[in-house]
């Protein structure tokens, strides 16, 4: 099959010789953000690092999320605990405020309107969801009969989706106002929910709610029983993957009305995963044969391409797409240094 058409592979460089690079969000612009060794780092388009500043008194950290202005979410290391901060357009580090009592916290997303989604820790490794204002002001987000709770999502009118443990201490899905107020997603029950967009379908365990009640089960067939799901477009498109009869691992992709197609692995691999789609249904993640693991995109008629390694790397896994396709992330394995490295591709 052509290798990767109409995609040039780049090396996302360490900021020292040696180190290991991550890379963890590519935004709509194009910006790269995740961590050096264990510092966090911006990459050029030409794969050129640029370490991002951190507070007095921390050892280092990552970045893990940037929106299209330039606003980037991260954490930085304050001995064994985290702290969350945020990186403005001008490129300066401001601490997110911690709830008293809070000893630790992390952030997961920034939204358009430079919110951040975020979890912070109580003494005894107690997890509470919270939200910052885009000044950096913690709006801590409500709570079930069980007190402990979870963020995994965030859209651009700064409703959450999350987990929330109940009075059984069982977790069940919830959702988030702006205000943050905590509502108990309906049936079908399940445990989590881990996406949500601006027009208010939320993403869970095997379904997706959509804001005038209605839901849509995600499920398999014949070919493959359905187990995890991992994202949902701004169009109700989700991708997830199950498992084969013959017990191996294969992705699908559902339309809006939850009839899937199954995004089969390169010719002479036995299995898949995947991890993002983009807006035009153009699919990320990896093929997996008897020996190897490969980064594969599936297009949206779900045909798979692998992608290229850059010099001096062997390519592993796409993990993140831009919304519009252009810029697709991952990473691979150098075995001069021994390290993983962070890939982009860009599309020519």
């Amino acid at each position: 099959m052509p290798e990767g058409p109409g995609f040039t592979a780049v090396d996302l460089r360490p900021l020292a010789a040696g180190e290991g690079t991550s890379a963890y969000c590519v935004n709509d612009a194009g910006m790269i953000v995740g961590e050096s060794g264990s510092r966090p780092v911006r990459w050029d388009p030409d794969g050129s690092p640029a370490p991002l500043p951190v507070l007095d008194g921390c050892s280092g950290g990552r970045a893990v999320s940037a929106n299209a202005d330039g606003v980037i979410a991260g954490a930085l290391y304050t001995g064994e605990h985290l702290r969350p901060v945020c990186w403005r357009p001008d490129g300066r580090v401001h601490a997110l405020e911690l709830p008293l009592g809070m000893i630790s916290g992390t952030t997961c997303r920034v939204n358009e309107r430079g919110s951040v989604l975020g979890n912070a820790m109580r003494p005894g490794y107690r997890w509470r969801a919270l939200r910052w204002e885009p000044g950096g002001e913690a709006v801590e987000l409500g709570a079930l009969s069980g007190g402990e709770t979870q963020g995994h999502d965030l859209n651009g009118l700064d409703e959450v989706v999350g987990s929330a443990k109940n009075g059984t201490g069982g977790r069940t899905a919830v959702r988030w106002s702006p205000s943050g107020k905590i509502s108990k997603l309906p049936p079908p029950r399940r445990a989590t929910a881990c996406g949500i967009t601006d027009s208010g379908a939320i993403l869970g365990d095997g379904v997706v709610w959509n804001r005038d009640g209605g839901t849509v089960l995600l499920t398999g067939d014949q070919e493959f029983s359905a187990g995890q799901v991992v994202r949902i477009t701004e169009h109700g498109v989700t991708i997830g993957w199950g498992v084969t009869p013959d017990r191996l691992g294969t992705c699908a992709r559902w339309d809006r009305d939850g009839r899937h197609t199954v995004l089969p692995p390169l010719p002479s691999d036995i299995g898949s995963t995947c991890y993002d789609i983009d807006e035009a249904g153009t699919v990320v993640g990896e093929s997996v044969s008897r020996g190897a693991v490969r980064p594969v995109r599936w297009d949206a008629d779900a045909t798979p391409f692998p992608l290229p390694s850059p010099r001096g790397l062997t390519a592993i896994m796409a993990q993140h797409i831009t919304a519009s396709g252009a810029v697709i992330i991952g990473y691979g394995f150098d075995k001069d240094s021994s390290t993983y490295r962070g890939i982009a591709w860009h599309r020519s």
